[in-house]
């Protein structure tokens, strides 16, 4: 079941307003899809990815959809959105709010495949220090927005990632 948009997700879409124009928008984890229709009015083409079947299905007809592993299919894009789920598995697990492992993936795709921007948001009670390394390594952080929430922070990120060659050089071109 995809989770109910909430303060993460305002939150994040306060940030997409920023956004510049884009070729490919990819919203990983789309949930509710509320991410990718707002990806609409900024980028030629919005996908959404999502292992959830139901979220897969919330969104209109003009978002792409992927339902599976965003790891596998992702292959390239201008713009990557994600308010994936960030809390650490517990039990029973959920997966519309706990990270089962697709938040290192996905780290590991953008340190490969660098978009141009990247915006992710994500809890204070999960890899925050993590998310922030990793980022910072592979690109400029332009922003960040925090939303203080009962006993944690709700965190925002923009970030800027120079692009990388078919050689893995820094230059301008999209594999």
């Amino acid at each position: 079941m995809p989770y109910t948009p909430a303060e993460d997700s305002y939150l994040t879409l306060e940030a997409l307003e920023e956004l510049d124009s884009g070729d490919l928008c990819v919203d990983v984890g789309t949930g509710s899809c509320i991410l990718a229709k707002a990806l609409l009015s900024k980028c030629r083409q919005v996908v959404a990815l999502d292992v959830d079947m139901e979220a897969c299905r919330s969104c209109p007809g003009e978002v792409d959809v992927v339902c599976g592993d965003a790891a596998e299919a992702l292959r390239r894009c201008d713009v990557l959105v994600s308010n994936l789920p960030y809390l650490p598995p517990e039990e029973p697990l959920d997966i519309a709010v706990h990270d089962l492992g697709i938040v290192p993936k996905l780290l590991r795709w953008v340190v490969a495949h660098r978009p141009r921007v990247v915006v992710l948001t994500f809890s204070s009670l999960g890899r925050a220090e993590y998310l922030m390394e990793t980022l910072r390594a592979v690109c400029r952080v332009t922003r960040i927005s925090k939303l203080h929430m009962f006993f944690e922070d709700i965190v925002t990120v923009i970030a800027t990632c120079p692009q990388v060659d078919t050689q893995g050089e820094t230059g301008t071109e999209l594999l």
